[in-house]
């Protein structure tokens, strides 16, 4: 193989097109077979290298020192104009260096796998609260009304949210994520979205409790603690990030497990496959699809470890993480959901390296007790549409599920 597979003269667009039912894009695996690096057009116009294979996404995604997510430069490259998740400098998913290894250490306290085993209760609490309301609803429920309604809940109890203020924040986090909305309406939804959680944290400094947020407060490493910036910024991605990402991995999840009914079944028989249940789900159908990764330059030329070829310096290169996710090298027979997959390689759903997911026990809890409680009550759960029948989503960052319809 070429030591430069990647330099095409008319690189294709990216993201490429999902499959059916948003399944992974099948340009993907062909690549992975004859071109594993190479080089594609963004939608902004801007070039990057995309790495298709998991051993090459890893390397990646954990070499913090040739791979940089300082995108801050004017003439960086950018995935979408107007993406407001992916401009915003002062959100830890965006930084790099010694400012994202303090803002971590400092953050670090408020999500030890102790905090999120103590958050079990109100976690259940919400959960039974939620289905409650899918009981009482009728038949058919729309499961990705609740899959929303859950984590907003929780959000808003953990950041001592008043939960009448659930609905506008759905929409600025729906503005947050979104390409396709107006640049005028996006500033605005984010000013708004800023005002909103600077009059929250100066409320809850004068009323203390014991939520979230109090312990974001005050967080601290050593002597140092999070400025006013770092402390709105993490606020608001927790907002986002609570919400939009546990929903979706609810509804594809279910979705997956209720178009493959025997994989329900298994679940109701032996509750202690959910665990590795949940993991192999996010890998088979994970929240956002084919565009789903970050972006990194390259500090230097950096040659991948599978032999598909170099990065040079100064590169862009984005890293897909359904491609990892669906290498046959990594995971035999991807296609097949198992819950007896083996725990090693990782499917990096979490992240890797120092971008690793610091809310991911608080999502696990999330995601384990909403699967038993789902299980429990709704033995007989189904979809009440064909599959291919179901709409998705456009324009924005993540293809979601606009519906699930289930019956019992």
């Amino acid at each position: 193989m070429s030591e430069n597979p990647q330099a095409d003269a008319t690189p294709a667009p990216f993201p490429f097109p999902d499959g059916p039912m948003a399944s992974p894009p099948p340009e993907f695996a062909r690549r992975r077979a004859v071109c594993p690096l190479s080089e594609v057009t963004l939608p902004t116009g801007d070039r990057a290298m995309v790495a298709v294979k998991h051993a090459d996404i890893q390397q990646i995604m954990s070499d913090d020192r040739r791979f940089s997510r300082d995108l801050s430069a004017p003439d960086a490259p950018r995935l979408f104009h107007n993406l407001l998740m992916l401009e915003d400098p002062t959100i830890l998913l965006n930084m790099h260096g010694e400012d994202h290894l303090r803002l971590r250490r400092i953050l670090a306290s408020a999500f030890t796998p102790r905090r999120a085993e103590q958050r079990r209760p109100e976690i259940q609490e919400s959960i039974d609260a939620v289905l409650d309301e899918m009981e009482q609803s009728g038949r058919p429920a729309d499961l990705m009304f609740f899959a929303y309604k859950l984590p907003t809940r929780l959000t808003c109890r953990m950041l001592a949210i008043p939960e009448e203020d659930a609905e506008q924040l759905l929409k600025w986090v729906s503005a947050w994520l979104s390409f396709s909305m107006p640049r005028e309406e996006l500033d605005k939804a984010a000013a708004d979205f800023n005002d909103y959680v600077v009059a929250l944290t100066r409320r809850r400094r004068a009323e203390p409790g014991d939520a979230l947020i109090d312990h974001l407060i005050s967080a601290r490493d050593v002597d140092d603690r999070l400025s006013e910036e770092e402390l709105v910024s993490t606020i608001r991605t927790l907002i986002i990030g609570g919400n939009e990402t546990i929903a979706n991995s609810i509804s594809r999840m279910m979705f997956t497990l209720l178009r493959q009914r025997d994989l329900w079944e298994t679940l109701q028989k032996d509750r202690s496959l959910i665990p590795a249940a949940i993991e192999e789900l996010l890998r088979h159908n994970p929240p956002g699809g084919g565009a789903t990764g970050l972006m990194r330059l390259a500090t230097e030329d950096v040659e991948l470890v599978s032999g598909a070829g170099t990065i040079r310096a100064g590169q862009a290169v984005f890293t897909p993480l359904v491609a990892a996710a669906y290498d046959p090298e990594a995971f035999p027979e991807p296609e097949q959901v198992r819950f007896d997959r083996p725990k090693s390689p990782s499917t990096m759903q979490f992240g890797a390296g120092r971008h690793f997911c610091l809310g991911v026990h608080l999502a696990r809890t999330e995601l384990e007790l909403m699967l038993t409680a789902l299980l429990d009550r709704f033995p007989d759960l189904r979809l009440a549409k064909e599959p291919e029948d179901l709409r998705w989503s456009d324009g924005s960052y993540g293809v979601t599920m606009l519906e699930l319809p289930v019956v019992w």
